[in-house]
């Protein structure tokens, strides 16, 4: 129960207070090492704040080694993957996450458009944002994804 305690304040500091946020998720795995969410938050640290990606990545495999089931890792772990332009390896995660109950399958196929995008693959960028389209549940996301496809028809039109 401890542990849980400081998790939420570690979650609520971050990413507004930093320090605190640290402290409390420190303290957090400290109690419970092998916590999915404690884990991705330090993942989610090590990519959006030190821009250590390969650190990052670590924490992303240890969250999903003690959880397959927590499903915000694969989110920032997607991230990670693609800033590094690591294509296989994104596709294999993707396919795995796709399999997992409850993971939001129009944000998926956001993923591997982005992954397609960044490979120069833009035909089939555009057939996953067609899925993601049909998926979305939300105007903003909608309104993203009118952006993305706007953005790839441009690159298209440049080949």
């Amino acid at each position: 129960m401890t542990a849980n305690i400081y998790l939420v304040k570690a979650l609520d500091y971050y990413p507004y207070n930093l320090e605190e946020a640290l402290e409390s998720l420190n303290y957090a795995m400290a109690y419970e090492e092998n916590n999915p969410i404690a884990l991705c938050l330090m993942g989610r640290v090590q990519l959006e704040i030190f821009k250590d990606y390969p650190q990052a990545n670590s924490y992303f495999r240890e969250a999903l080694a003690a959880s397959v089931n927590y499903l915000e890792t694969y989110t920032y772990f997607l991230d990670c993957l693609l800033i590094q332009e690591e294509f296989e390896e994104m596709a294999k995660l993707l396919a795995f996450a796709r399999k997992r109950k409850g993971i939001d399958r129009a944000l998926m196929f956001y993923y591997e458009a982005l992954l397609l995008e960044k490979q120069l693959k833009f035909k089939k960028a555009q057939k996953a944002i067609k899925e993601a389209m049909m998926l979305a549940q939300t105007g903003s996301f909608m309104s993203d994804l009118e952006e993305m496809k706007k953005r790839i028809e441009k690159k298209v039109a440049l080949k």
